[in-house]
């Protein structure tokens, strides 16, 4: 058992040589290539570089390689060879930005030339969230004035979406998102201190669209956005419970009617619209993020059916509204949320394109002042 042990050990202390040998080897290859272009021997460099560059260099030796070989080929006058070397400089890191204080100024024009920014960037999130009805028409059983206290109430969403990168700093994005919310009133003064709890709860789908500003530098990266979301409701169900204080016989103490629960779908609207408003922070980990999400979705669209508002699914009165002293507000609701997500950028190195449409917006202009 013991060999056994030893044995495996051996085999492992002698691969780590063995991986430790081969980095040190290609770090003294990328000198030698440093030194040969230092010293203008420009045709050697490729052949030097190859077998390092096809299994021996980390990334960051990779970037360093092959911009020596790009400032080669610029060199030789070959700038086909040189933009491919480029283009492999950005996949290994795709965030590479060419500086001119620190690269040679023609390696800076030239990465002018490319960018990896994603096309796409997918996510996933989940959070918590917490809803609060805003009230366009308050409907009341009483005829003097309530006290209406809302309760905190917690829910959840999660959900998938895509940013579409206009550039390095502003995307389009779209999600889909399922959402729990919930929210709680409590109602003191009915017939003078009769009190009513009520708590509703919706099941459905967010669907936002927005468009977001994204610092684009450094392992922590703020954002923020704005856009318009469409809200579609699976169910809604609401719990009532009423305390009569003051019972019509007259008896010392409370009455307290049966905690009801029931469907209320059918009074509420399928769709509903809402301002989106939100920001947050990610970090770099390696190639993708993870992130901190902040929302506020301002409802636009009162929720509550005024045909259906007084009456049961099947038609006849509601006696929820003689029993409970309830019948619903008409109301906007508004939902602030905090997310947590993971970010997985689509990297694509390539050459820019310019448009046809800019093209011959130049040539427009080109041929009106050739004309003045």
């Amino acid at each position: 058992m013991n060999s056994r042990i030893l044995f495996f050990l051996f085999i492992f202390l002698c691969l780590s040589g063995s991986v430790v040998g081969q980095d040190r080897d290609c770090e003294q290859t990328l000198s030698e290539a440093d030194d040969e272009f230092s010293a203008g021997r420009f045709y050697g460099i490729p052949s030097l570089l190859e077998s390092c560059l096809e299994r021996g260099f980390t990334n960051e030796q990779k970037v360093r390689a092959y911009l020596i070989l790009t400032q080669a080929y610029l060199i030789l006058d070959d700038p086909k060879a040189a933009d491919e070397s480029y283009l492999k400089l950005l996949d290994a890191d795709p965030e590479y930005v060419a500086n001119p204080s620190r690269d040679p100024i023609d390696v800076y024009y030239l990465s002018k030339k490319f960018t990896s920014t994603p096309i796409f960037t997918p996510h996933l999130r989940l959070g918590l969230n917490t809803s609060r009805p805003r009230i366009i028409q308050e409907i009341t059983t009483s005829g003097t004035p309530l006290d209406r206290k809302q309760r905190f109430k917690v829910g959840f969403q999660f959900g998938v979406g895509v940013d579409w990168n206009i550039d390095n700093h502003w995307s389009l994005g779209a999600e889909g998102n399922f959402a729990y919310k919930a929210f709680k009133r409590e109602t003191k003064g009915y017939s003078r201190n009769d009190i009513q709890e009520m708590e509703e709860q919706h099941i459905g789908f967010d669907i936002p669209f927005y468009i977001k500003y994204s610092d684009d530098s450094g392992k922590v990266r703020p954002f923020g956005y704005a856009g318009y979301a469409i809200g579609i409701l699976v169910s809604s169900n609401v719990s009532l419970q009423f305390d009569n204080t003051t019972p019509s016989n007259t008896e010392v103490g409370i009455q307290q009617t049966p905690k009801v629960s029931g469907a209320l779908g059918y009074k509420r609207s399928l769709l509903n619209q809402s301002i989106v408003l939100g920001g947050g922070v990610k970090y770099k980990i390696g190639r993708d993020f993870v992130y901190a999400d902040l929302r506020y979705l301002a409802g636009l669209s009162n929720l509550t059916k005024p045909e259906k508002n007084y009456y049961s699914q099947n038609g006849a009165f509601d006696l929820s509204i003689t029993n409970y002293q309830y019948a619903s507000d008409f109301f906007r609701l508004d939902n602030l949320s905090l997310s947590f997500g993971y970010i997985h950028p689509i990297y694509n190195p390539r050459k820019k394109v310019k448009t046809k449409l800019i093209n011959l917006f130049k040539k427009q202009t080109k041929t009106e002042k050739d004309k003045s």
